[in-house]
């Protein structure tokens, strides 16, 4: 069971997807906004985050409100650069925070999207689905609103959009709202949760 996207006729839909929360006060407001919004997510939650202080409370908050909820390894390390075991290490303690907030279709994101065949196998063998993406706003990078334009442009010219961004900047979820409003005046686009 997984996403299935429209074409360009039938419409532009958008999966959000944040990387590499919680954050203790920024992912709460990005929740807020969402609920304002009525809008659904997918949150990769790393596994050090949800585990310091508030950070499972604020995952529950999420699942509560109606966000899938995915693995995106303890360390946020490059997968690729470690062993099987190491990789199954990483799922597995993030795992062991989050297992009451997954589905029988588990998501799983790796780090940089950096994944190779032993990372595969890996993440087939514990259950997991990858989520990778096709729309990177590079929110890190393009501060503090610079990531808006191109990455609505680029919604624009597909029919379906997997949106990357983090829940952890403070220019990404300030300026979310403006990031909205600009993709909902798009020629059909919508937004869509993860089936």
């Amino acid at each position: 069971m997984g996403k299935t996207y429209g074409t360009l006729e039938g419409g532009r839909e958008v999966l959000l997807t944040f990387d590499d929360g919680p954050h203790p006060t920024l992912t709460p407001k990005l929740l807020d906004c969402l609920k304002e919004n009525g809008l659904k997510g997918v949150f990769f939650v790393i596994g050090t985050r949800v585990a310091a202080k508030g950070g499972k409370a604020i995952v529950k908050r999420a699942f509560d409100e109606g966000h899938r909820i995915g693995n995106h390894t303890y360390t946020h390390p490059d997968l690729t650069k470690l062993s099987a075991a190491q990789v199954r290490d990483e799922i597995k303690r993030t795992e062991a925070l989050i297992a009451e907030f997954l589905t029988t279709h588990k998501l799983f994101r790796p780090p940089y999207g950096a994944h190779n065949a032993t990372v595969d196998k890996v993440v087939s063998e514990l259950g997991y689905h990858t989520v990778l993406w096709n729309v990177d706003s590079e929110d890190w990078r393009k501060k503090p609103d610079g990531w808006i334009a191109p990455s609505v442009e680029s919604i624009r010219n597909r029919g379906n959009s997997t949106f990357l961004c983090h829940d952890i900047h403070p220019t990404t979820v300030n300026n979310f709202p403006a990031f909205l409003k600009q993709v909902t005046a798009v020629p059909k686009a919508r937004f869509v949760t993860y089936a």
